[in-house]
């Protein structure tokens, strides 16, 4: 039984940004919440700075790097304290939550609750800079079991500032995979079905309408990269890939990168098996200049649910995939 569509504009709604902003601020000034120099540099405000960060890939601002950073601390500190309209400001309009159980809240279900974002201190970090959108991973332990999980947290740049665009965390389950990933497909972690298998979706076709030219590139390179894993075709599944790309998975403890994945395409390919990539039940996209990030909903041939969310960045006049998670749905 597929999750029903998630229906989430490809345009931004500028005006509800600007409405948001003016309610949000004028919130927060009645209740003394406006977050300043000393707000981010407060004692119970996680410290981080550039040194701290692993930067992986982009084009590096420092500047631009170290406000983003400061965001993300002053959220971190407004969910630790329960500070819902200092959360609220930092919260895109279409921010979307998705918890370890593949739960989707919206900022609506989350102000009033942002303790529920609780976690214990980030740990390897690391930053991804795409211009206008910057991704941070790491890892931290989930309350109240201090279960280990792999984080992203996707941030755009609007013209009111750094916004928390998508949340997203991973429990792996099973921590027995083997580490020769030719005995499991190296994203999906399902072992290969045997033929007949069809790829229409989402090799061919997808319940999305693209609404610009860049949306119809990203949309276009996603499904040739599906496609490639259905063929086995690791050369084209390697321009598709940006060579940072890492792939978060709930049946692996740690990323797997490009090498790995290309790897498990050459080395495993036995006669009359295929990887049946996940039908894609819904999808949002949203493009910032040269960098854009996709939410999806999934169903595994196994009829799991998963919840998706990529970024895609622009390279040459390619648009390739550099970052990948999913989460299943309990």
């Amino acid at each position: 039984m597929r999750l029903s569509n998630l229906t989430r504009p490809f345009w931004r709604p500028v005006l509800l940004d600007a409405v948001f902003i003016v309610i949000a601020s004028f919130a927060a000034c009645a209740g003394g919440n406006l977050l300043s120099a000393e707000d981010l540099a407060a004692p119970g405000v996680l410290e981080r700075n550039l040194a701290d960060i692993r930067i992986v890939s982009g084009a590096q601002n420092a500047a631009s790097e170290q406000e983003l950073l400061s965001a993300d601390r002053a959220l971190i500190q407004a969910i630790a304290t329960n500070d819902r309209l200092a959360a609220a400001r930092l919260l895109d309009p279409e921010f979307t939550w998705i918890d370890r159980d593949g739960r989707s809240r919206a900022k609506s279900d989350l102000v009033n609750r942002i303790g529920l974002l609780s976690a214990s201190p980030d740990a390897n970090i690391t930053l991804q800079n795409y211009g206008r959108v910057v991704l941070l991973t790491g890892t931290h332990r989930l309350t109240p079991d201090n279960a280990s999980a792999l984080f992203a947290r996707v941030w755009v740049r609007l013209p009111s500032g750094w916004r928390l665009l998508l949340y997203q965390e991973t429990a792996p389950t099973d921590f027995s995979v083997p580490a020769d990933l030719s005995a499991k497909d190296a994203r999906y972690g399902v072992t290969r079905v045997q033929w007949p298998a069809p790829c229409d979706n989402p090799c061919a076709s997808l319940p999305y309408k693209p609404l610009s030219s860049d949306a119809q590139e990203i949309v276009a390179s996603f499904m040739s990269g599906e496609k490639a894993v259905f063929d086995g075709d690791a050369d084209a599944a390697s321009r598709i890939l940006g060579d940072d790309v890492l792939f978060v998975t709930p049946d692996r403890a740690q990323p797997t990168d490009k090498a790995q994945r290309i790897a498990a395409m050459r080395n495993f390919r036995p006669t009359g098996q295929v990887d049946q990539p996940p039908a894609v039940a819904s999808m949002a996209l949203w493009v910032f200049g040269n960098a854009a990030v996709m939410s999806a909903d999934e169903e595994r041939p196994s009829g799991e649910m998963l919840r998706a969310t990529r970024l895609w960045a622009k390279r040459d006049g390619q648009w390739q995939l550099a970052f990948s998670q999913q989460t299943l749905v309990q």
